[in-house]
């Protein structure tokens, strides 16, 4: 009889394990989602919601030249970012992994130090620097790059660069985990059959890297088109992205259908893209 109660106990416990972080995912994920996409479809009059439903919020913001303009800025944001923390993630990833050093892990650690501060305090360390009277002016003033003072910021240029520095250390980590899989052997080994490092590079390393490099760049991407504090501290006004045009039309104007409809066309965008990706990525790994 105990033999028989300990695995019910053992099941129910299971159970209970898995229904609470399901609960609070329902709770606060598929609920709030759920209210944002019928809000979507509802009529806003006198900066109130209405029963009556509608495909206008849709329609106006995929026909108006200025939201499009906000969509492909969002876009050309993440694949920036996502392509320069590649860039620069890859080295840092690969040296981390490789290196014999003892100071390994102080560099590891150093390397994921920006996680420990607040987006917001790093992005205002670019506003510093990138300013009209910052750092970055008085340095090119100082050596006669330029003759006057230059407007890095507001502008999407500066969304870029605080956002990649604010995710490289997401990218160094995925690239990390899929490097740490990889035997140095192989590197070796073709080397001693006559490929130099770069044949090695290109044949070898990269296509066993190739899933923490997608990896790596989706987790980017998806975290730079959905920010919201950089893009608003570091492009203001001119240069909206979606999330600080969801803002806009939900906190100052109070307008929840356009905000709403605004939220769900980048969010099914960026799962359909997900999609794709992932698609694409079990394809190349069934060849």
């Amino acid at each position: 009889m105990p033999m028989l109660i300990a695995p019910a106990r053992t099941s129910i416990l299971t159970l209970l394990v898995v229904a609470v972080p399901a609960a609070l995912l329902l709770a606060f994920f598929v609920l709030p989602n759920a209210l944002l996409l019928s809000a979507s479809f509802l009529k806003s009059e006198a900066q109130q919601l209405t029963t009556q439903p509608t495909l206008d919020n849709y329609r106006f913001l995929l026909t108006r030249p200025l939201y499009l303009e906000v969509f492909a800025r969002t876009f050309a944001v993440g694949i920036a970012v996502g392509a320069l923390d590649l860039l620069l993630g890859f080295p840092l990833a690969y040296f981390l992994v490789r290196t014999t050093s003892r100071w390994k892990g102080l560099l590891i650690a150093l390397s994921l130090a920006p996680l420990l501060a607040s987006v917001v305090v790093r992005t205002y360390g670019w506003y510093i620097i990138l300013n009209r009277f910052g750092f970055a002016n008085d340095v090119l003033l100082g050596f006669g790059v330029i003759s006057e003072r230059i407007a890095f910021m507001p502008s999407t240029g500066a969304i870029i660069v605080g956002l990649a520095h604010a995710l490289l250390p997401y990218a160094v980590l995925t690239i990390m985990g899929s490097l740490n899989g990889i035997n140095p052997h192989f590197e070796s080994a073709a080397m001693s059959l006559g490929a130099d490092r770069t044949r090695t590079f290109v044949h070898v390393l990269l296509p066993l890297c190739l899933p923490g490099i997608a990896g790596g760049f989706l987790l980017v991407f998806s975290i730079a088109i959905s920010a919201y504090a950089t893009p608003a501290i570091l492009g203001g006004p001119a240069t909206q992205v979606a999330a600080t045009a969801i803002y806009n039309f939900i906190i100052q104007l109070l307008d929840w259908s356009l905000g709403a409809a605004l939220a769900v066309i980048l969010i099914v965008s960026t799962l359909l893209l997900l999609y794709g990706a992932g698609r694409l990525g079990a394809r190349r790994a069934a060849l």
